[in-house]
């Protein structure tokens, strides 16, 4: 199962259902890395080089524009996909999955190009619930009556909701713990946000592709080096200011130099959009702005650790830790089992994934070692760590997007809506169907690619 399917079978239980997505014409949105050999159209200016611009270079290329150039505020390409190493060793410190690799296309990609994808077995678990020796099994049923109960409320937030539930079911507290535990793992680390900000509603929008979740034992970069193969890829060239005003576009960086284009595709990520990291002339549209200001910025954050040896059961794919304190290290993903190496990937989202950003690096390694320790007794010692903090990231400001309770879904394709037929938005916030994920990046940067594509020809026709 992939990941939505873990919380689609939940939901189900109170007839609530999420979308697969079809099947069909996935070959589409896959670049076949050959120009049609016609030059086409002014120069294209792609704002990050962040799958979703990478992905509209390339298919750019592909149909002929021999002028397209990608401006990278950061020093590496890739964006929220960053393949770092602990060790000598690959980890993902962004997106670790391919969500549903059935028909999807980065799992198209990986497999015509030859790399190497593990699949995820969400049922190899092992759930540690701390001061009980065995989960009662009362508890799923108490999972599964909570999310009918959630369905008479769907507009209220998951976590007035929750403890409402727990105060009318009279629940004992290891089950008030473990059903808290279900909605962190399940619905915080999905969404990036807190339950306090998510509601049944803003859940459950959008679409899934079917098959398991995926990921890479040689990291995600080996996507989108693919992708980038070839590319007029400027890193460290930050985009301060688009101006729009004249027929063309003009874009200014942090160091003060100018570029013209005749289109440009923004693939700035929604945290920095709404930090005001890009000055826009004119200011956006008050619809685009609420769009904005409407959707939100989720965060996940990792701590990664290598040690010398394994102590945890090697062949478990996720440890679950149902502690005294709801939300704190509740999920880690064994390395082990897909790559043969002694790391753990460690997970924590929404609000106490913004609170470690505020701790130092020793007092995160400590808490997510005491964690261990409570979970397996011993811990041997730690020989290499990797720890993110999304938020505090100036290019991103979080990790993916989410709707928030009180907001709506129609917001990923207002953002994604172009301006004056020169603007064009690309980014996993601006997929109506996939947002929060690496292939609704791809087939945004497809999608903006082939409206410029469109105006091209349109142009084509009146000349």
């Amino acid at each position: 199962m992939n990941r939505r399917t873990v919380i689609a079978n939940s939901l189900s239980v109170a007839g609530i259902s999420i979308a697969n997505a079809a099947l069909t014409g996935c070959e589409a949105f896959l670049p076949n890395r050959q120009s049609v050999g016609n030059a086409r159209g002014g120069r294209v200016v792609i704002v990050g080089a962040g799958i979703a611009g990478l992905a509209a270079a390339s298919e750019l290329r592909t149909a002929g524009f021999d002028d397209v150039v990608v401006l990278e505020a950061r020093d590496r390409i890739g964006g929220r996909i960053w393949t770092s190493s602990v060790g000598g060793l690959p980890v993902d410190l962004g997106a670790s999955w391919i969500h549903g690799i059935d028909g999807n296309p980065i799992a198209r990609i990986a497999a015509d190009n030859d790399i190497r994808i593990a699949s995820t077995d969400y049922n190899n678990e092992l759930i540690h619930i701390c001061d009980d020796e065995a989960r009662q099994p009362s508890r799923e049923h108490v999972v599964e009556d909570f999310w009918k109960f959630a369905r008479r409320h769907t507009q209220e937030s998951l976590r007035t909701l929750y403890k409402r539930y727990v105060s009318e079911s009279k629940l004992v507290d290891e089950d008030q713990r473990y059903l808290a535990y279900v909605l962190n793992t399940a619905i915080e680390h999905e969404f990036g946000a807190d339950i306090g900000d998510l509601s049944l509603s803003s859940i459950t929008g959008g679409k899934a592709w079917p098959g398991r979740d995926a990921l890479f034992p040689g990291g995600y970069g080996q996507i989108t080096a693919v992708l980038a193969a070839g590319l007029d890829i400027r890193t460290e060239h930050a985009v301060t200011r688009i101006d729009y005003r004249e027929t063309g576009v003009t874009l200014t960086t942090a160091a003060g130099a100018s570029l013209e284009a005749a289109s440009v595709v923004v693939t700035v990520p929604l945290g920095a959009l709404k930090n005001g990291g890009v000055e826009f002339v004119p200011e956006l549209s008050p619809a685009k702005q609420r769009a904005i200001d409407g959707l939100g910025m989720g965060v996940l954050n990792k701590t990664c650790l290598l040690f010398d040896e394994v102590f945890w059961p090697p062949e478990v794919e996720l440890i679950g830790y149902v502690g005294a304190h709801p939300g704190q290290w509740a999920e880690t993903v064994n390395l082990y089992a897909y790559t043969q190496q002694p790391i753990l990937m460690m997970f924590n989202a929404g609000a106490y994934g913004l609170q470690i950003e505020t701790m130092s690096d020793m007092e995160i390694l400590n808490g997510a070692l005491s964690a261990l320790a409570e979970i397996f007794g011993t811990v041997l010692p730690l020989k290499g760590a990797l720890i993110t903090r999304w938020q505090s990231d100036p290019w991103s400001r979080g990790s993916y997007s989410y709707v928030p309770a009180d907001s709506s879904w129609a917001y990923h394709a207002e953002l994604a809506r172009p301006i004056e037929d020169r603007v064009f938005f690309a980014g996993e916030a601006t997929h109506e169907d996939f947002p929060a994920t690496v292939h609704g990046a791809f087939l945004s940067g497809i999608r903006a690619a082939r409206q410029i594509v469109a105006k091209d020809e349109r142009r084509s026709r009146y000349l």
